[in-house]
C-alpha cells in the first residue's frame, strides 16, 4: 500500500509529515501518486477521502478558497473514479 502520509521533504529522513498528523487531509506540499491507474480501489479511494478532506479544510480556512492544486487533484480522482466504474468513457 502506498503512503500518503509524507512528502518530500526536508526532516534527515527525507520525507515530511504532512501537516494533517492525523493523515485524514492531503496537503498540496504532500507527495501524488502520477499514476492513478496503478493504485488499488481501496488506495484510491483512501486518496480521494483524503483529497475532499483538504477542499473542505481549505475553504473553511482561505478566504482565497481552495488551492489550485488540490482542485486538479480532485478532479484527476474523480476521473479516475469514474473510469472504473465505467462512467467515463474514453478510447
Amino acid at each position: 500500500m502506498i503512503d500518503f502520509t509524507t512528502a518530500s521533504g526536508d526532516s534527515p529522513s527525507g520525507t515530511a509529515l504532512s501537516p494533517d498528523a492525523s493523515g485524514t487531509c492531503l496537503d498540496p506540499a504532500a507527495q501524488f501518486p502520477p499514476d492513478l491507474a496503478a493504485l488499488s480501489l481501496v488506495e484510491l479511494q483512501v486518496l480521494h477521502s483524503r483529497i475532499c478532506r483538504q477542499l473542505d479544510r481549505e475553504y473553511l480556512t482561505d478566504s482565497a478558497g481552495p488551492h489550485p492544486l488540490t482542485l486538479d487533484r480532485h478532479c484527476e480522482l474523480g476521473i479516475e473514479l469514474d473510469r472504473r466504474a465505467g462512467m467515463l468513457h474514453r478510447p
